[in-house]
């Protein structure tokens, strides 16, 4: 069981927070590993239910519009905690919804020079569904996103079209294998 590494708590009344999993550099085989980085996951706490799963909240929260502010929150909040972390890095990850923003590129160079932290300490991960319904849109803004110095990642690559192409065509930096396609 991985364990995060630190959690912020933020939003109106301190519904959302962020843990931070860690990543650690397997390719060391002796002495402890160290940590190359943390995946930034997003929690909701309700007042009244307690922890909700994000499986449940995130749909809601992209069909109401809401995830393009939850997620510039998890991305400012993450690079402000990842600039105090020395040479770890974040991942975090973008929806759908944010995807098709226009703006989302000029959104994430604004946050990394509002927060201070090197684009390279920055992953963007994506889910191979955004891939899908417009490819050369998706193409034009990874590369762009890429002109920003930031890493990509593609992730649960495995749970819907699986297509190796996309690993040809589009400039990932890491491939996230979802454990389902993987665990046979």
């Amino acid at each position: 069981m991985r364990r995060s590494y630190e959690s912020v708590t933020a939003g109106a009344n301190n519904d959302f927070f962020l843990l931070y999993q860690p990543r650690y550099d397997v390719r060391r085989h002796h002495g402890l590993r160290p940590m190359r980085s943390v995946e930034a996951l997003m929690r909701w706490k309700h007042p009244e239910r307690g922890i909700v799963s994000p499986m449940e909240f995130i749909p809601l929260a992209e069909q109401t519009g809401l995830i393009v502010r939850l997620g510039e929150w998890a991305l400012r909040t993450a690079c402000t905690a990842a600039r105090r972390w020395g040479q770890v890095g974040v991942s975090v990850n973008l929806s759908p919804v944010q995807f098709r923003d226009d703006d989302l590129v000029a959104k994430v160079s604004a946050i990394l020079h509002e927060t201070g932290l090197p684009p390279e300490r920055l992953e963007l991960e994506v889910t191979e569904g955004v891939l899908v319904s417009d490819g050369q849109r998706a193409l034009d803004l990874l590369k762009a996103l890429k002109g920003l110095g930031v890493s990509l990642a593609i992730d649960d690559f495995g749970t819907g079209y699986s297509s190796l192409s996309y690993l040809r065509n589009f400039p990932f930096d890491v491939l996230k294998i979802d454990r389902s396609f993987v665990k046979d």
